[in-house]
């Protein structure tokens, strides 16, 4: 992987920075970064995506320095795994089932049925809603995409998605109140 790094860098000054730091700081980066994310293959991404903002960054980091360097990778690291997770947890769909609490009783087929009615009603009611919630609700709730794809979906900034499901949720879980669920 080393040389694939260094074929991305232009001067030989900026390869041998590059390489002491792999060199010297790789474990410890991988083991830093699976601390915050649990994960062998999300540390591996944590720990690319550091190295590439260090070549994007010209490897301007201070290697002369040993306790300097590591907190400098130690922050990039720690910042690169909160913003995984973040991501990660953004990414968790909410299902009708979950967004109104309904009890899942499968072999039920009244409960079924009922369920079945109460998504139709659901979906007719979002259809009846201005576009800009019915869009992003539609989008998330019937093909489970995330605020993040629906932002590339509609061109809209991925805050303004976030805002329109939160609201479009408490217009939906304010409509469908009476139901008991």
């Amino acid at each position: 992987m080393l040389l694939f790094y260094l074929s991305l860098i232009e001067t030989d000054e900026n390869r041998d920075i590059f390489g002491e730091i792999y060199e010297k700081y790789l474990d410890w980066m991988l083991k830093t970064a699976y601390h915050y994310v649990k994960s062998k293959e999300d540390a591996e991404d944590v720990v690319h995506d550091v190295f590439m903002e260090i070549i994007k960054n010209d490897c301007s980091i201070p290697i002369n320095d040993l306790e300097k360097t590591k907190s400098y990778l130690f922050i990039c690291i720690r910042n690169r795994a909160i913003k995984l997770n973040e991501s990660r947890s953004k990414r968790k769909t909410t299902s009708l089932d979950q967004l109104f609490n309904i009890p899942s009783n499968e072999g039920n087929a009244e409960d079924e049925a009922l369920k079945n009615d109460m998504y139709l009603s659901m979906l007719n009611f979002i259809n009846s809603m201005s576009p800009k919630y019915k869009d992003v609700l539609t989008l998330h709730i019937v093909y489970d995409k995330t605020a993040k794809e629906i932002s590339k979906i509609i061109c809209a900034p991925t805050k303004t998605i976030e805002t329109r499901l939160r609201r479009g949720k408490i217009i939906l879980k304010e409509r469908f109140k009476d139901l008991d669920i």
